[in-house]
């Protein structure tokens, strides 16, 4: 076959066109880049056409039905990816196989970077469908006309982070501006695989979680469940910092597990928050609480406080004999006593109310905690479960 032949597309009527045959063959999803939005696939790229330059009878040439001829000795469709991520977007293979019938194959395994707009809201159940484009780079739709392939390649054989849900080809297609070509999309959809970020995100979260609503077990005038509130919040904060590199790095939206654990970790905080104020109030030592609660709550509740007699002594009395010296230092002692004795009862009906006063609290903000926990599992499990 000539040279200059070669160059010209390979039909005998230069008013027909050239209908060339796109199939891809999926061998693995190298993966996601969730920054610069691009899908990597590795596939086995086919293109088929019919040359009618390129024909012989096998009967005059010892049976031969199929060879192999160097890719540069014959037409060439410049098929391109229109959403290509790439400055080189293939190397093309050496050699083609051409049919007795004229029908040439171009086949060669290819990297398809592809720009896709990636929605990581459901991360790390998220699952993004991607466009191919391909079409003819300087060729019209009356000279080239692109289809794609019959047979059934979608299969991965290679399976990691990532894999093809779903390969759809859309019959209508919009035109793309500026291109007076043939083209065709074909759709897919990836699904990322979620058990490594629920053992490293949710399990270690949800543990903690559990060890702070055990936490409430303790009574709250122990400093003990104040070390262990505080030691909760501390972990679980230093496990979300650590953890941070696996999350995607997000540009629009703020994902919903994201969310969720920087939710928790603000109920871990008001927890502990919680703890330090009712310790205080639990061990009597808001005084303001003591005088104004306290007096409102003695009256609702039918408490009254100890009102201790006062004795008078009497006037023009003289106490002058050594008799009555002692008996008037051994009542001074016993009123000293007496008030000694009422300030300990006092003390201990105070503090009494105030324990029960911060386990009413306490038990309240429990089960406002559980409340709110419930709640935010149950919206991200929905969420979750509408994507699957």
């Amino acid at each position: 076959m000539e040279a200059e032949s070669a160059k010209l597309r390979p039909v005998s009527d230069w008013r027909s066109s050239v209908a060339v045959r796109v199939d891809l063959s999926f061998l693995s999803v190298l993966g996601v880049d969730e920054k610069n939005e691009r899908l990597q696939l590795y596939t086995l790229y086919t293109l088929g056409w019919r040359d009618e330059r390129l024909s012989w009878n096998s009967s005059q040439y010892g049976g031969v039905l199929r060879v192999t001829v160097p890719a540069q000795s014959i037409w060439l469709p410049d098929i391109i990816l229109y959403e290509t991520a790439t400055t080189d977007e293939e190397q093309r293979s050496s050699y083609v196989s051409a049919t007795d019938g004229g029908w040439v194959e171009l086949q060669q395994p290819r990297l398809l970077e592809s720009s896709c707009p990636l929605n990581l809201y459901h991360f790390p159940l998220d699952q993004h469908t991607c466009n191919l484009t391909f079409l003819s780079q300087s060729h019209t739709a009356m000279e080239v006309e692109v289809f794609w392939g019959r047979r059934e390649r979608d299969s991965v054989f290679s399976r990691g982070e990532w894999e093809i849900i779903s390969l759809a080809v859309p019959p209508d297609l919009q035109s793309i501006p500026h291109f007076n070509t043939s083209t065709i999309r074909v759709q897919v959809t990836v699904r990322r695989s979620p058990l490594l970020y629920v053992v490293t995100l949710l399990l270690p979260s949800a543990l903690m979680l559990v060890l702070d609503l055990l936490a409430f077990l303790i009574p709250v005038h122990l400093k003990q469940r104040l070390s262990v509130m505080a030691t909760v919040y501390t972990g679980h904060f230093i496990f979300i910092i650590t953890v941070f590199t696996l999350f995607p790095p997000f540009t629009q939206q703020l994902p919903l597990i994201e969310m969720y654990l920087f939710g928790t970790l603000g109920l871990l905080a008001l927890g502990a928050v919680e703890t330090a104020i009712l310790f205080q109030l639990a061990n009597g030592r808001s005084s303001w609480v003591t005088k104004h609660v306290f007096t409102t709550l003695w009256k609702q509740t039918g408490r009254s406080q100890w009102v201790e007699p006062q004795m008078h002594r009497g006037a023009g009395v003289c106490m002058c004999s050594r008799l009555e010296e002692c008996v008037y230092a051994l009542q001074e002692e016993l009123t000293h006593i007496r008030h000694f004795l009422q300030d300990l009862r006092q003390d201990r009906t105070t503090l009494s109310m105030c324990r029960e006063l911060s386990l009413a609290i306490d038990r309240t903000f429990l089960y406002l905690h559980c409340l709110v926990l419930a709640i935010g599992g149950t919206v991200l499990y929905c969420q979750w479960r509408s994507t699957a």
